[in-house]
């Protein structure tokens, strides 16, 4: 990897307090970074997502019902919850992906009118292929980082969640999300 003197953030930030000389650049430039960064990999997502067919609002149906465990079934107010859509931007999508054979469509124990999402084992595959190639792609955008760079980036990002989550509660999970709704 050939190493920058900096990347634009800094340029940028150095506008930002010349406007605002409240910010702190060192603040806002680990802000910018980690931002951009989310996009990056979000981008990704999406792409590989996209190789399969599948728009990354439906991906993330389908990693909500994986991640729950067997038999990896949610009412649609626990997928709206844990994908933070509304629900009727979530019926939509299981239509969508019913259609495809990658959810079904089940009766609720105890309550026959709603119907929750299922995960099919045609839908389970397919995540997993997903999931794969985007290890495989983030494996690779971080190959020229020396192991040990790779593992102190993984500790500061940990120490920075766990101060996020003591000043700002707990992480906003999406399949912790989902289960909190009843």
């Amino acid at each position: 990897m050939t190493r920058r003197d900096s990347d634009d953030t800094d340029d940028l930030i150095e506008q930002w307090v010349n406007a605002v000389p409240d910010i702190d650049p060192r603040v806002e430039g680990a802000v910018d970074r980690i931002l951009i960064c989310a996009r990056y990999l979000e981008r990704l997502a999406q792409k590989l997502a996209g190789e399969r067919g599948v728009q990354l609002p439906d991906y993330e149906i389908l990693a909500r019902l994986f991640w729950t465990g067997p038999p990896h079934r949610l009412r649609p107010s626990q997928l709206a919850a844990g994908t933070m859509s509304a629900a009727t931007t979530v019926t939509s999508r299981l239509v969508r992906l019913e259609k495809r054979g990658l959810i079904r469509r089940v009766a609720e124990p105890g309550d026959r009118r709603a119907l929750a999402a299922e995960l099919t084992d045609d839908g389970r595959e397919l995540f997993v292929s997903i999931v794969k190639r985007q290890a495989a792609a983030e494996r690779e955008l971080f190959a020229d980082l020396p192991p040990e760079k790779l593992a102190a980036l993984a500790e500061l990002l940990s120490d920075t969640l766990v101060t996020f989550e003591g000043r700002l509660g707990p992480p906003p999970r999406r399949v912790r999300l989902a289960l909190s709704q009843d």
